[in-house]
């Protein structure tokens, strides 16, 4: 059994010959990992965990992003959003600083804002990355190949202003989805015109939760994203492209709202967020969703001892594994403090584990 089909066959809810593996991490502790190990590229380290995604993503070929040197750095993304590097030593990631719409609540101002546009990236680089992974399940990359709405509305405007301007700002709010959105239909249409039915999931990505559960009412979810992820999701659809809906924190009120669009996965499961403990989770929608992701990585994977990572992996997959539905990954990116000897020991433990 390759990757590809290990992953299939879990999402169709039967027990594949072990858990599919996902990884997520912040590029530095990636390049910490594949520094400890020796490995030139990051296809290298995942086939030395026996990970069973790969991303595929068009080349940027836009405006150089990163400017200043490395203390002093500044990167901007495709939004204008501004991020500087924090930390120390070998310690240090990207932080944002700058949030471009902040404090402007005009929607004139949006007709001359430079919004991205698909022009700068090469989407004909996509055809090699399928052949490449043809035995992998293939994913659009997390970043900018992972259609979202909210989570960038939350970076141009600021996230502590967010609620305020779409409750105070209605028609502020609509150009601004309006924007992002229209971004992402074309950037969508252009990747299924060179992936057509080879890509196995298209990664939609938003954060509807926190610690507590829902940050934005069901109301409001249901009216104002709702539309725009079904037409995300239109294309992919017809191409047999499964939906990979990423969301952290609280939102299993959202659970049914996910599954009716079409969500076939939901990642990353925190499951110290209200609602999100893994018993009621497979008990109550196990049988309609595929989970992905449920190793806490903040109290576990990055704190606990190896000894510890492994007791929990098996705890985790003794109760979300069975009968299928259910990928092993962390339940937010590694960080950079990450011990890499605990990342291990979680993707060796659950090489043990056997349904």
């Amino acid at each position: 059994m390759n990757n590809k089909e290990r992953v299939l066959k879990t999402l169709n809810h039967e027990q594949p010959d072990r858990v599919p593996f996902f990884y997520w991490g912040v590029p530095e502790f990636t390049e910490k990992m594949m520094g400890h190990y020796g490995f030139s590229d990051r296809d290298e380290l995942l086939d030395f965990l026996d990970v069973d995604f790969r991303w595929v993503e068009p080349a940027y070929v836009g405006p150089q992003m990163i400017s200043g040197n490395n203390g002093s750095a500044i990167k901007h993304d495709i939004w204008g959003v501004g991020y500087k590097l924090s930390g120390h030593g070998s310690l240090k990631y990207w932080d944002s600083f700058h949030y471009p719409l902040q404090g402007v609540t005009d929607p004139a101002v949006l007709a001359d804002y430079p919004w991205p546009t698909v022009d700068l990236f090469d989407f004909s680089v996509i055809d090699q990355q399928l052949i490449k992974y043809a035995d992998y399940a293939t994913m659009t990359a997390p970043g900018f190949s992972s259609p979202g709405l909210f989570r960038i509305i939350q970076r141009l405007i600021g996230r502590d202003d967010f609620l305020d301007v779409m409750m105070y700002h209605p028609k502020f709010f609509d150009v601004l989805v309006q924007k992002v959105s229209e971004f992402y239909y074309e950037f969508i249409d252009k990747f299924f015109e060179v992936s057509g039915n080879r890509l196995d999931f298209i990664r939609i990505a938003d954060d509807f939760g926190g610690k507590g559960g829902l940050i934005v009412s069901n109301e409001t979810w249901h009216d104002m994203v709702r539309p725009v992820f079904e037409k995300f999701f239109e294309i992919p659809k017809i191409h047999g492209t499964h939906l990979y809906m990423h969301s952290c924190g609280g939102v299993r009120k959202l659970l049914p709202e996910f599954i009716s669009v079409g969500a076939d996965v939901l990642d990353p499961i925190q499951t110290r967020a209200a609602g999100m403990s893994p018993n009621g989770l497979k008990k109550d929608f196990g049988s309609m969703i595929t989970f992905c992701g449920a190793l806490d990585e903040e109290l576990l994977i990055r704190r606990a001892t190896p000894v510890r990572v492994k007791e929990g992996v098996k705890e985790l997959l003794d109760v979300m594994a069975p009968g299928g539905g259910f990928i092993l990954g962390p339940s937010h990116k590694f960080k950079v403090e990450t011990p890499v000897e605990n990342v291990m020991a979680m993707y060796e433990a659950a090489k043990e584990w056997k349904y």
